[in-house]
């Protein structure tokens, strides 16, 4: 039963490893030398519009729900928790939708040892054009999360719509029935 897992589980499972390691890195780096409310512009020709501002976020995406650590928490064991589960119904075959599973629980993961440990997601990326919209601070598990779900979407829409499309090719037409 553990060997059938782990031959489906691996890849994701390294996925997330990589991208929690790659989030708590980045996070400690930003930490180690950037006050909080601090920034810099690592690329000069880009300027403002992208910094490294260290700032906590105690919310979810775009500062919502602030100071819902707890909820947090519990969310992300429940995701986590469905991922691992999920896991043994992806076939081995299925190389991109383990990649994105790996990818979204390693940015759960990410988040979570930011809240369990400082109570607070430390977040360091910043894109804008001066005097533009606003555009809140994330970080590597931010955009990880955010990028496979919306690929786990669009994976989930093209497989929906090739569906459809193939049965409406099975199913004679009403000319062919007479």
């Amino acid at each position: 039963m553990i060997r059938q897992y782990w031959t489906k589980a691996w890849l994701p499972l390294f996925c997330a490893l990589l991208v929690t390691l790659l989030d708590q890195g980045t996070k400690a780096a930003i930490r180690a030398r950037l006050d909080l409310y601090t920034g810099i512009a690592p690329v000069a020709f880009l300027g403002e519009a992208f910094q490294l501002e260290h700032v906590p976020n105690y919310g979810a995406a775009f500062g919502i729900l602030q100071n819902a650590g707890l909820f947090f928490l519990v969310t992300s064991v429940i995701v986590s928790g469905a991922i691992l589960v999920g896991l043994h119904f992806v076939e081995p075959t299925q190389r991109l939708l383990q990649i994105l599973l790996g990818m979204a629980l390693g940015g759960a993961l990410g988040n979570f040892i930011d809240r369990l440990t400082q109570g607070y997601v430390t977040d360091f990326l910043k894109f804008g054009i001066p005097g533009g919209p606003y555009w809140p601070n994330f970080n590597v598990a931010d955009a990880s999360i955010t990028v496979s779900v919306i690929l786990l979407i669009f994976l989930t829409w093209r497989d929906e719509s090739r569906a459809a499309a193939k049965g409406r090719a099975q199913t004679p037409s009403a000319a062919n029935r007479a």
